[in-house]
């Protein structure tokens, strides 16, 4: 009867364990995730990094730029040979344009007499500037950058949810492993007192014997078993309120996890954040080779800077002149070398035209050749180990790829091997049942069938928390 009673008592608390305060997983991570400080940290993380990314592809929008001097002249220095005042107001407007097209309205000086004489003079003007690039600047290293930017953002974003998840439910399949554990040692003990109270009651053995003294050393060998069962339970329930938030009350349910893993060609997100490292040590390099010439001396990319403007020239002091001005010119830049030329022309009222032109030059060799040298090849060197690097990724990815398909395929064959077990002790609470109803067999018996049953229940909860896991893995590796 003893047995019996015990038994029983055994399978009403496994079915306390599913209690009427438990949740869904679901509802757990979800709370979890809102009592957590670390997923505030990630949430935040992420915002800050999402606004770096937005104020960096912020496009550039167009420039407006207003200036004027106000100057006062005496008559020994006035253009006017009188007191006067001077002022230059200019705007200029870039456009926002690989160019740099500007343009430039204005006037260059505006002269006024103080003496009353209405002597004054001013030359407003228009002029234009674009400059042509034969190269790339550093764009495609730029693209390229803020490309790995946003993918490594992302993934390490994903990843922290993911292993945020995953140590949730590793710590309740640890604990529901741990309340199993405490219910077979409380079952063990049980069944080790009833088989001393039943050697002595028979007096297959006495009370001090040898056999008796074992008996008893086996079942102190059960008692410490369950106080350290006990013990580990209650620090698994502390990690989990620390981790959670959430006191623990239970598992009623846990959804189907999804294991159709596919390994791609191509890597993960952390193979791709490789190749980009590889691609950017290539431009870095290609970069370096087209701002330094054969001769060692740098420069930037190739430019060709054109402009041209025209102006108007008028003066009362005290006739009245009128004079024009076109002017136009180009400046190429490329290596150590750049040569500039401009035109202009000055047209009086009269027709007269006086041009003007400017050729000039200039050289410079470069006093950092060693120095360019070294930066080459060590940014050759960065090739190389990011082509490594690649290597290696990609290598990595297909160990864990791999190893997570062999664990996902031992799962299942687990999982088969478990229903069959499952299976087995249904039937046997099933005839144990039909059994009792004849009076072939006692309730203690149909009393641990029945606790066979409820654990097999217990454990296709931790199978089903271990495919949650196999999940987030999945995941995290096809990102």
């Amino acid at each position: 009867m003893r047995m019996h009673r015990f038994i029983s008592l055994v399978t009403i608390t496994l079915l306390a364990l599913a209690s009427i305060q438990a949740a869904d997983m679901d509802t757990i991570l979800e709370q979890a995730k809102q009592n957590s400080s670390t997923i505030q940290l990630i949430m935040l993380g992420k915002q800050g990094n999402d606004l770096s990314i937005a104020m960096s592809e912020v496009d550039q929008t167009m420039g407006l730029e207003a200036s004027a001097d106000l100057s006062y002249a005496d008559g020994t220095r006035s253009p006017l040979a009188r007191d006067s005042m001077s002022v230059n107001p200019s705007v200029t407007i870039s456009l926002p344009n690989d160019g740099n097209t500007s343009f430039t309205i204005g006037t260059d000086y505006v002269d006024w007499a103080l003496d009353g004489s209405n002597a004054w003079r001013a030359k407003p003007s228009v002029s234009v500037s674009h400059t042509f690039r034969f190269g790339d600047a550093g764009d495609v290293l730029k693209d390229l950058q803020l490309t790995r930017q946003k993918l490594e953002i992302e993934q390490t974003y994903r990843q922290r949810l993911y292993d945020f998840e995953s140590s949730i439910l590793a710590k309740i399949h640890e604990i529901v492993g741990h309340e199993m554990t405490l219910l077979t040692n409380e079952k063990d003990i049980l069944v080790q007192r009833t088989k001393i109270d039943n050697a002595v009651k028979l007096k297959t053995t006495t009370v001090g014997s040898a056999t008796y003294r074992s008996m008893e050393l086996e079942l102190a060998r059960l008692e410490n078993a369950k106080a350290s069962t006990t013990q580990k339970l209650a620090m698994a329930r502390t990690q989990y309120a620390q981790l959670t938030g959430l006191d623990w009350e239970g598992l009623d349910t846990v959804r189907e996890a999804d294991l159709s893993f596919t390994y791609l060609p191509t890597g993960d997100t952390s193979v791709i954040l490789s190749a980009l490292d590889l691609e950017i040590a290539k431009e870095q390099l290609a970069l370096k080779k087209r701002s330094t010439v054969k001769v060692g001396t740098s420069s930037t990319v190739p430019n060709l800077t054109v402009s041209g403007g025209t102006a108007l020239s008028y003066a009362k002091n005290p006739l009245e002149t009128i004079s024009y001005d076109v002017n136009a010119g180009a400046r190429y830049a490329s290596g150590s070398f750049t040569t500039a030329a401009s035109v202009s022309l000055s047209i009086s009222d009269t027709g007269a035209v006086r041009p003007l032109l400017t050729v000039g030059g200039s050289w410079k060799n470069n006093p950092t050749v060693e120095s360019e040298v070294l930066t080459l090849r060590s940014l050759e060197n960065a090739v190389t180990i990011a082509g490594i690097d690649y290597q290696e990724a990609m290598l990595s990815y297909q160990i864990k790829a791999n190893q997570l398909e062999a664990d996902i395929l031992s799962h299942k064959l687990d999982v088969q091997r478990f229903e069959e077990v499952s299976s087995y002790r249904q039937q046997v609470l099933d005839l144990a049942l039909s059994a009792l109803e004849k009076g072939l067999t006692t309730q203690s018996e149909v009393d641990q069938a029945r606790l066979d049953v409820e654990l097999s229940s217990h454990e296709i909860t931790r199978y089903a928390l271990q495919a949650l896991i196999l999940e987030n893995r999945a995941k995290a590796l096809q990102l």
